[in-house]
């Protein structure tokens, strides 16, 4: 892909969840503060992966946004709209599998449908793992453990999605640890 291609992404993924997540409140503050934190770890990344890193952090919470809610499971709607749209499948994957969504998926029965999506497991996965879970409902930055008490918190410890966090938290504690270290390499504080 070339720059022109790369920015063009990223483009129409703002322009998207500036128009379909503005309206959620919450939730599109804590999808501004994923991205800055994506825009400073992407600087270990080369191009393609920084364009990937940055247009999968403004859409990984997309499948919230009402007009796309078809299942009430937002990794798998947000990944049909995108590869519906633009038909980008691995930018559709990051978001199927953002924050080891393949724990909920298997809660909620949808383990088959997220299988639809290619789960890419590199630095990018990681980093977009990072850049959601350090990033509290409101954009601010929070440590991972106030991320987790902070979800039990709103759900609830019963809650699908607090059971699903339970879950994959060793996995997304390894994710969180990786990018942390990679960033430690590039000189970056994380």
């Amino acid at each position: 892909m070339s720059t022109e291609i790369y920015t063009e992404m990223v483009s129409w993924a703002a322009e998207q969840a500036s128009i379909l997540l503005k309206p959620q409140g919450n939730r599109w503050l804590h999808v501004q503060g994923v991205v800055k934190t994506a825009r400073r770890v992407g600087k270990i990344f080369d191009e393609e992966d920084y364009a990937y890193l940055i247009a999968a952090a403004y859409l990984h919470d997309i499948g919230y946004a009402p007009q796309l809610q078809q299942t009430n499971f937002h990794p798998l709607d947000g990944a049909r709209f995108i590869l519906s749209s633009p038909g980008n499948m691995r930018l559709a994957s990051l978001v199927a599998h953002h924050s080891e969504a393949r724990f909920e998926a298997q809660l909620r029965g949808y383990a088959t449908e997220l299988q639809a999506f290619p789960h890419e497991q590199s630095a990018v996965t990681d980093a977009l793992t990072y850049c959601d879970q350090i990033t509290g409902p409101t954009g601010l930055r929070v440590s991972l453990q106030e991320r987790i008490h902070e979800i039990n918190h709103r759900y609830g410890e019963i809650d699908i999605v607090s059971q699903a966090m339970y879950l994959s938290l060793p996995y997304i504690s390894l994710a969180v640890a990786r990018t942390q270290q990679r960033l430690t390499q590039y000189g970056l504080i994380s």
